[in-house]
């Protein structure tokens, strides 16, 4: 009777609603970012057959036998995504992406490494620790570890130069490590690495430096590394033994420039002064013109020339560092070069305490005696060090060394040489020394200074770019520029797998079936506009992919189809009461 159409009437109803669900979820995300929308599909549910069916018979007396079914209403077959190309609309927002064709982004949620989402939303920001990540704090997925390389030097100006290293190992690096995308740059925690840098040994900041400002040697010892002489042969100092992140034959990256005395012969036997180090104490360098000009010479030309201070300032400033090695070079050369050096004012000193002594040795020492050791230069010595222990003799400084750096460079040109004259009310003594006790004490102080005037130095980041094929590019305030890291797209076989988590994240990749990478990346990352995937726009935002005039369409007619079934349920009603009403 009318049970059947009743049953047909409550399955259009339900499956209406259903299908107003589907309708509304759609209109309700017109202005939501990247929202896929979604269609519903009907279809009929199982027939009743009143007669069966059945072929005409062999004999071809009769005809055949049509079905007679009775469907029992409707229901919803599935709810399927549309994941087609929505609009792009400009942000000018730099974290802001739009992907223009095929693909997600894979985001990962930080606390869980397995727990991996696909995205089209590209409205991205950078976190407190410097990654991409989605408004949930999703991280966003790529290649990581890009790094730029400089070869540091600085000149007898005090000007650093910061000139790109584009080996691939030592220096300029690009990225190749999968994993979350970060765009920080702290160039504060620039790396110094003195030997060959390899991928993955290594957590490098975005910007790292090539050499150090000081070197190493096959012990671990501080040393200053070597000194190149202007023939080309061996230095002053040993090179053979110090890893000064140089070439191969050993040239080495170093602060400035060295001033070489030269023999009779052409040989470089002396270190006039090192420049460059000034670069490390601007304050000293500007408070030391200042005392300059302010004398009654001022900074007359040729009295005392900023070079000079320069020069003296970067001299002691390496004597703070590597006095005592300087003092043992000076030793040695001394002893193994005796006929070179001519005997110093502290060696006079030396021999006429002795020889003016009460009463006069039987014999007078010289310079060669004190030189050679025989028996009155010993006694001449000892002398010399019982009345003086506070200022014992020694080769280096009795007589004329070949290395001119004794701590004493800025005391001997401001004040000693008498070249600048003050009036009463300036204490220049008082005010020198004031200076000099701004120089670091020693090695392990001036290191500390240098790392931080260095990141001072160290280029600024002036803006990033992100291109058509996702490669982050950090531009620098001096020209440079490198590639930090580039963000990559997934694809799937059977995008309406996917399911909807939520916040524009979609999950269930093993039903959807990730496309698989042709460089074999196992999570399915490839290069944005390659393989069919889209390209990725950078200040854009996708749009919803929501068409609200075929929505109001649908709506139209979903909300006919509700009536009809309504209709169908209450003439079944009135049917039904009749059949009630025949007993009476």
């Amino acid at each position: 009777m009318a049970f059947g159409a009743l049953s047909s009437g409550i399955s259009a109803l339900n499956s209406f609603s259903k299908g107003m669900e589907v309708i509304g979820n759609n209109i309700a995300n017109v202005n939501t970012v990247s929202f896929k929308s979604s269609r519903i599909k009907y279809s009929e549910t199982f027939n009743q057959v009143l007669k069966q069916s059945a072929p005409s018979p062999s004999s071809g007396d009769r005809s055949n036998v049509q079905a007679s079914q009775v469907g029992l209403g409707v229901q919803v077959e599935g709810i399927v995504g549309q994941f087609h190309q929505g609009g792009l609309s400009s942000t000018n927002q730099l974290t802001d992406l739009a992907i223009s064709g095929e693909g997600f982004f894979l985001v990962q949620d930080p606390k869980n490494e397995t727990s991996q989402f696909a995205t089209r939303g590209g409205d991205f920001r950078i976190d407190d620790r410097g990654f991409l990540v989605t408004s949930g704090g999703m991280r966003v997925q790529g290649l990581t570890g890009g790094s730029l390389g400089f070869e540091v030097d600085i000149g007898e100006d005090g000007n650093w130069s910061f000139v790109p290293n584009e080996d691939t190992q030592t220096g300029t690096i690009s990225p190749a490590n999968y994993g979350d995308i970060r765009l920080d740059y702290d160039k504060g925690s620039a790396e110094v690495v003195n030997a060959q840098h390899l991928n993955g040994t290594l957590n490098r900041n975005s910007v790292m430096y090539t050499n150090d400002l000081l070197g190493e040697d096959a012990s671990g010892n501080v040393v200053w590394g070597s000194m190149p002489t202007p023939n080309g042969t061996t230095g002053v100092f040993d090179m053979s033994a110090v890893n000064y992140g140089g070439d191969a034959v050993g040239t080495p990256h170093r602060v400035g420039a060295f001033t070489f005395g030269l023999n009779a012969g052409g040989e470089a036997t002396s270190i006039e002064g090192v420049t460059g180090w000034h670069a490390f104490m601007e304050d000293a360098v500007t408070n030391l013109k200042t005392l300059r000009n302010v004398s009654n010479e001022g900074n007359l030309t040729g009295v005392v020339t900023d070079a000079e201070i320069e020069q003296a300032v970067s001299s002691d400033f390496f004597y703070k560092m590597f006095g005592a090695d300087l003092s043992a070079q000076n030793e040695t050369l001394i002893q193994n070069n005796p006929t070179l050096y001519g005997i110093s004012t502290k060696g006079q000193e030396v021999l006429d305490a002795y020889n003016n002594t009460t009463p006069a040795p039987a014999t007078l020492a010289t310079a060669a005696d004190l030189r050679n050791g025989t028996a009155v230069g010993q006694a001449a010595i000892s002398a010399w060090d019982t009345a003086n222990p506070s200022s014992p003799a020694t080769l280096s400084n009795m007589f004329d060394g070949p290395i001119k750096i004794d701590g004493q460079a800025v005391q001997r040109l401001m004040i000693d040489n008498g070249d600048l004259t003050w009036d009463a009310t300036i204490k220049e003594q008082d005010t020198v020394s004031a200076i000099m006790e701004t120089f670091p004490a020693g090695l392990t102080e001036a290191q500390t200074l240098m790392s931080s005037v260095r990141a001072e130095k160290t280029p600024e980041l002036s803006r990033f770019s992100i291109d058509d094929q996702g490669s982050i590019v950090y531009f620098l305030n001096n020209g440079d520029s490198f590639k930090r890291g580039q963000i990559q797209l997934v694809d799937f076989n059977d995008k309406t797998a996917l399911i909807r988590e939520g916040q524009n994240l979609y999950s269930s990749f093993g039903a959807a079936g990730v496309k698989e990478a042709q460089n074999g990346n196992p999570d399915g990352l490839q290069v944005a506009g390659t393989n069919g995937l889209g390209v990725i726009k950078q200040g854009a935002l996708e749009l919803s992919n929501v068409d609200l005039t075929n929505e109001f369409a649908n709506m139209i007619t979903t909300q006919r189809g509700f009536q009809a079934g309504s209709r169908i349920i209450t003439v079944s009603d009135d049917i039904l009461q009749e059949v009630v009403n025949l007993k009476r």
